[in-house]
């Protein structure tokens, strides 16, 4: 072969200690099987991805689910890890396909519940996840964007991706991004405003 396969790269001994080393380089030791690779990105990015699942689903405890079930599905599927793919991309991909079937799920449910009280189902406990009234507000109005506003401006403005990033995390054109943030900001501008009315 005149290419080499990225799956047989062999990271070279690095100075310093494995929580210097780039999220690419953990990944392609845990590939080869150090576990202890994979636990650095475990403790480095646990907490942006259950916060990105929390948000995404107005509900912490199926948002730590999500954040356990991504990692996990990392862990197995690590060897398939290409380091031309940013880990972050690659990682938010896996996150954000968890947490839209979970929604989709969740949506189904309350709709049946709905349907069999004979009325609205409880709404989720999005408000009480926070306790300043502002960001209950926008956390709520978060919450009504169509999911695919609300991951855009999760992604953009939560984890602080870049747009490109999240383009190849959401397998759309860059200026489909752009619009899906703008409008999604616009309409959690006119939802916080109608509060404050």
């Amino acid at each position: 072969m005149s290419k080499r396969d990225p799956r047989f790269f062999v990271v070279p001994p690095s100075e310093g200690r494995a929580e210097e080393r780039s999220d690419a380089e953990l990944m392609l030791l845990a590939s080869a099987g150090a576990q202890d690779a994979f636990e650095v990105l475990v403790r480095r990015y646990l907490a942006q991805v259950q916060r990105f699942a929390t948000r995404y689903l107005g509900d912490p405890a199926a948002g730590a689910e999500v954040a356990q079930e991504a990692l996990l599905k990392v862990w197995h599927a690590r060897k398939e890890f290409r380091p031309a793919r940013p880990f972050t991309v690659y990682l938010f991909t896996v996150v954000r396909n968890l947490c839209r079937n979970r929604y989709r799920d969740s949506q189904r449910r309350h709709h049946r519940l709905a349907l069999e009280e004979g009325g609205d189902a409880a709404h989720s406990p999005l408000d009480a996840l926070l306790e300043a009234e502002r960001h209950r507000r926008t956390l709520a109005a978060l919450h009504e964007l169509s999911p695919k506003l609300r991951e855009a401006v999760l992604l953009r403005f939560d984890q602080g991706l870049d747009y490109p990033e999240i383009a190849r995390i959401l397998n759309a054109p860059e200026s489909t991004i752009r619009s899906r943030v703008f409008l999604g900001i616009r309409q959690l501008r006119a939802r916080t405003q109608e509060d404050d009315a």
